[in-house]
Formats: C-alpha cells, structure tokens, sequence
C-alpha cells in the first residue's frame, strides 16, 4: 500500500534566516534597551513565553507571559535585573542566534547573550511574509543575578 501525504510546502528564502536572525534581536535588544516598540514588532499578539517556577512549598510549574504583559514591562522593567552577576553593565550586548531548524513556515531557536542570566528556546512564525515569536520556553543558566538574588 503506497501512502502519498501532500502538504503544500512554503519554500524557504535566502532572506529568512536573516529574517529570523533580526526578529529575535528586536526581541533581545528591545528588553536590553526598554524599547516596547521593537519587542512588539518580534512578538505575535497570542505569544507564549514560559519558564518552569517554584512555589514555597517547592512545587513546580509553568510561569506564563503574554505579549501584552512582555511588552508592558518593557515600558520600565530593570531588565538589568537579569544580568550575569560579574557583567559590566555598559559592555554592548552580544546575541547568539542559533537556528535549529526553518521548514515550511516555522522556525525553532536557541538565543543567548553575553549579558542576560537566561537561555530562550523560540519557535517563530511566517505569517504573511513576517516572523513572529510565537512561543518562548525560557530558563535561568545561573544564579548570579540580581533577579534570583532578590530579598
């Protein structure tokens, strides 16, 4: 028995890994700068963004953004907060990119920085001809910052 599956498939262009590329930094760079407009211009509207959290009692469980809210912070979060413990605050932001994969309009990603405490997986979306972060499973890498160190 022959089984043909048809799925139209969405030819990737040479301009979407760049594409992918500077979507991720509008997101990296806008937290980095407060710039609300930037991490919009990244961001589909029904966004993701997740990490694992505990409560007191140790128990664990998926912390979830939105858009909206990633956005609102942006306005005036001391994203700072989230620095390496030993960083110079005034040493320029450098990104790592890393894509995983990009097949038939969606994309999967692994950022890093110099500067932030935490790793981003992201999958995006091209959705009428951009990429859009749709979903952020994110993680701490250390505890040197000042946001794991708050009283």
């Amino acid at each position: 028995m022959l089984i043909i599956h048809y799925s139209p498939v969405l030819a990737q262009t040479p301009t979407d890994s760049l594409q992918i590329r500077e979507t991720v930094l509008n997101y990296l760079e806008g937290m980095e700068t407060n710039n609300p407009q930037r991490i919009e211009k990244a961001m589909h509207p029904d966004l993701a963004k997740r990490t694992i959290a505990k409560n007191k009692e140790g128990i664990e469980y998926p912390l979830n953004m939105t858009a909206a809210s990633l956005i609102g912070y942006s306005k005036d979060f001391d994203f700072g907060l989230f620095y390496k413990g030993d960083i110079d605050p005034e040493v320029p932001l450098k990104s790592e990119v890393t894509i995983y994969e990009i097949s038939n309009g969606i994309a999967t990603v692994k950022a890093e920085t110099n500067k932030f405490e935490f790793v981003d997986y992201i999958h995006l979306g091209k959705l009428n001809g951009e990429w859009k972060i749709i979903n952020i499973l994110w993680v701490m890498t250390g505890n040197t910052n000042k946001w794991m160190n708050q009283e």
